[in-house]
Parts: C-alpha cells; structure tokens; sequence
C-alpha cells in the first residue's frame, strides 16, 4: 500500500484494495488531468452549471492532496482552456471568482504540504485581481519541494506553441540551433519533465488541445466518471492502470 494514504483508507474497502495492489516504485512523476464534466454532472442533478463548478473545485483539492500523498511531483489540473472564453460571459465571470477565491481558501493547503504553485498558460487576459494573487501564490510557496501543483489557465497547446515559435524569432535564434531542447525552454511547462499520465474525466475520449507537444509520450487514462465524483478511488484506479502498461518509449 502507498503508505501516506493509510489514514484516508478504510480497511475492506474499494480503495483500500486499489491501494495494496499499487507499485510505490511506479508512481507517476508527472500526472495531467483534463477536469471535465462539472456541468453535466450539475445538470443531472438539476443544479445550476455553477454547483458543479464548486464540486469540481472540492475534486481538485482532494486530488491534490492524494497526488501529494502518493508520491507524485508534478500536477498539472487543466482548469480553464484558451476556447473556455466561447462559454456565456456569466459563467466565465464565475468561473473567475471562484478560482480567485480557491487561490486565498488553498494556501493553508500549500504552506502545510510544502506544495510549490505554478501558472501553465497565458495569463495576460486573465482579470487583473486573479492575477495579482496567482503571483502572490506563486511567489510565497516559491521554495516548497514536495510536489509541484500546475494549473493551466487561458491555457492552449496550439497557443502554447505559436507562443514560443515567437520567442524564439524575437530572440533571433538561428535555424541551425532548434532543437527539441531548445523549443522546450520556450513552452509554458519549460522546466518540468513531460506528463507520463493523463487522465481525462466525463467519458470524453479526445485531448481537447491540451499538453499536445509533452504528452507524446504519455498514458493515457479515461474515465466515465463526470469530475466533480472523481475522487480517490477513481484516482487509485487511474495508476493502477498506468502501471499495468508496458512502456516502451520507440524501443522493442
């Protein structure tokens, strides 16, 4: 068993089993998640879109910390994508408000496990007040090492590589030096190592211009369960799936 999850498991149960099965050696250093389903799962309850924006924000946290818990470095939560703008302008001012106020209700979750915050995506059109306090988040859990928590705002994969296509022309680098390395230094992850999971939630089987460059490589995991019940048995099966994956990288 993953032994930090002890005390979230109860003997007997789904996940207990889940968990003893798990390799501790195997845990994925880089997990990617597509957050997906929060309105559907609301509108099958007959709740506002906006309920299980809130539910879904109760997963994040949860998944958080068992990430944290099982030995995972990096996590990268796909919370709102370049497109997401499309959406009616009440729920992206929704939307908006409730990250700026996960960001203040989540620090204490930073600060006690020692989780490191970081920003994937540009956030120049983000409201000014979320940014002011994506930066404060940023700069006070700046030296936390235990597990790197990404969200992935006004975040595109085509975008994210035009982006640096321009960087690297601004920068009048030569032809003869891009490479794979250097292309790297210029996306919005530039420093974490490459997704070697990613699970996507709602029963959706498409990446929806998510990580498209860094996940050449990764597993991928889909589930049926709408985001705001994803949780920790749905989490356990997740890398219980990946590590029963054989991975080859090119190689025979």
């Amino acid at each position: 068993m993953v032994t930090k999850l002890k005390e979230l498991v109860q003997a007997g149960t789904d996940e207990y089993r889940l968990a003893e099965q798990i390799n501790p050696e195997r845990i994925p250093v880089h997990i990617a998640v597509i957050m997906d389903g929060n309105g559907r799962w609301a509108k099958q309850r007959g709740l506002k879109r906006e309920e299980g924006h809130k539910e879904g924000a109760v997963s994040a946290r949860k998944i958080t910390e068992y990430a944290l818990r099982c030995g995972v470095k990096h996590l990268t939560l796909f919370a709102f994508s370049s497109e997401n703008w499309k959406r009616p302008i009440t729920e992206v001012n929704t939307l908006m408000n409730m990250l700026y106020q996960n960001l203040i209700e989540q620090k204490e979750l930073l600060m006690e496990n020692q989780i490191k915050f970081n920003i994937v995506g540009d956030v120049g059109r983000l409201p000014g007040k979320l940014r002011k306090q994506l930066n404060e988040t940023i700069e006070v859990s700046r030296e936390h090492s235990a597990m790197q928590l990404n969200l992935a705002l006004n975040y595109g994969a085509r975008l994210e590589i035009v982006t640096a296509v321009k960087r690297i022309v601004e920068d009048k680098i030569p032809a003869r030096k891009i490479d794979e390395k250097l292309l790297e230094k210029y996306l919005f992850t530039a420093g974490m190592p490459d997704p070697d999971l990613l699970i996507r939630t709602s029963g959706e089987v498409r990446i929806s211009n998510f990580l498209l460059y860094q996940i050449a490589y990764a597993e991928l995991h889909f589930t049926s369960s709408m985001w705001p019940e994803f949780r920790l048995k749905q989490f356990l099966e997740a890398i219980l799936d990946f590590q029963q994956r054989e991975r080859r990288f090119g190689k025979v």
